[in-house]
């Protein structure tokens, strides 16, 4: 962009893009390079102000102009919209200006008119006359608005845990752009029930053939319905139907695999037997370790910084706190006790200086330890998961019979009566997990 001031006045002119060249068209119908508007003022300041505008609006027509037959309608849209903005009006669709009196249109057709002083070639009028179909967002755009528009949300949550969360919801979106490619690049609002129950069809076809399970693609569902409910409603689309809703597969179709928890024999002979977990590094094995006594997830352990491994209070424990991540619900904040070969392995942890190869890497542990228990034999069946530990101390301090509360505390799970005092605080789950600590 230049500024030329002549006889005391000064004119803004703009560059025609090379790939447009042909294409921009001057006052005389000819292909231009340059564009020349008169600013009409010779103060510097107020020029640079109205040079700025006219930029804006010129950037706004060529892009409307390069899009061209070839352009998505929703980026149609957006241009013209740009340009009516530009132009100090609101983008307002053809049928709803006609529904208007004379006189709230009149600035309007003064501006498409060229009366007002700024010229108006094809795009300009056909944006202030809302020539423009509105066409909403592609779902793969709405995805985005959405992780923007609720970005709030998940402040707490730790880089990776921010990552984790918008995975599913892109190979959703993947997903459906593969079962239905004629709506990949439709607006949200052109896709139809048809269209979903195609998706839905798409993922029936994959299950039968065993390649999927049912609830991987009831997460689909879940996740598809609620980017287009929450989008609509922050975005005010409330006339937009949600074409993913209800659509889940039928629990009964997919039971799924309920993981087992150890025995108690298997991990006192094999996990626990001498060499076990040589071959496995020793900050994974010390984890894996600490949940035998405990019942804590791996990613609980793993996202512990050193400062709440509490190893020399009067009842040595761990804190689960939030610690750079959020927490899946609030009560999974909890202090436990540490006893026998947990307590063991958080004081090797402690002395290398605490959680590091896999500080708030839960998922890469859990391959790796699942992989070693499957070669070398220490899998209690195909189905058992180091996961399965925690299933064991669940079991396990029901077969004490510790009082529910009691064992909620321990496993950071939701109480469902009312809270009062602390439980007998970490001198009840001491002596609950001493009757079955290894």
């Amino acid at each position: 962009m230049g500024l030329t001031l002549d006889r005391g006045r000064y004119y803004c002119v703009l560059n025609v893009p090379k790939h447009l060249y042909g294409k921009v068209l001057g006052r005389g119908g000819q292909p231009v390079r340059q564009v020349r508007q008169a600013l009409r003022t010779a103060d510097k300041s107020v020029a640079k102000r109205k040079a700025h505008e006219f930029e804006a609006e010129k950037r706004a027509e060529w892009q409307l102009l390069q899009l061209g037959q070839e352009a998505l309608a929703h980026q149609s849209y957006l241009a013209a919209k740009q340009i009516a903005e530009n132009r100090g009006f609101d983008y307002v669709p053809a049928d709803a200006l006609l529904a208007r009196g004379f006189d709230e249109n009149l600035p309007r057709l003064f501006a498409a008119a060229g009366l007002d002083g700024k010229g108006a070639n094809d795009q300009t009028v056909e944006a202030l006359l809302g020539g423009v179909e509105v066409v909403l967002p592609p779902l793969r755009d709405v995805l985005e608005e959405f992780i923007e528009l609720t970005k709030t949300k998940h402040l707490r949550k730790s880089d990776r845990q921010r990552h984790l969360w918008r995975l599913p919801r892109l190979r959703a979106v993947a997903h459906f752009e593969d079962a239905v490619p004629a709506r990949k690049k439709a607006g949200v609002d052109k896709i139809t029930r048809d269209d979903a129950l195609a998706f839905r069809s798409w993922w029936a076809a994959r299950i039968e053939k065993g390649e999927a399970r049912a609830e991987t693609g009831n997460k689909d569902f879940g996740h598809l319905s609620q980017i287009v409910r929450e989008w609509c409603a922050l975005k005010g689309h409330h006339t937009v139907n949600n074409p993913f809703s209800k659509l889940r597969f039928d629990k009964a179709i997919d039971p799924g695999v309920q993981r087992p928890a150890f025995s108690q024999a298997w991990i006192k002979d094999k996990l626990l037997s001498p060499g076990a977990l040589d071959q496995l590094n020793a900050e994974a094995a010390d984890a894996l370790l600490m949940m035998v006594n405990t019942g804590l997830s791996p990613s609980e352990i793993l996202s512990c910084p050193l400062e709440d491994f509490c190893l020399e209070a009067d009842i040595p424990h761990i804190r689960v706190a939030a610690n750079g991540r959020e927490l899946k619900q609030r009560h999974t904040a909890r202090d436990i006790p540490l006893l026998g070969v947990s307590l063991v392995a958080a004081h090797r942890i402690v002395s290398r200086g605490g959680i590091n190869r896999y500080m708030h890497k839960a998922g890469g542990w859990s391959t790796l330890v699942n992989r070693y228990l499957n070669t070398h034999g220490l899998k209690e069946s195909p189905a058992h998961t180091a996961y399965s530990l925690r299933h064991w101390v669940e079991n396990a301090l029901l077969a004490q019979g510790v009082d529910d509360r009691v064992r909620a505390d321990i496993l950071g799970h939701k109480y469902a009566r009312p809270v009062y005092g602390d439980g007998g605080g970490l001198a009840l789950r001491r002596f609950a997990l001493q009757h079955i600590a290894f």
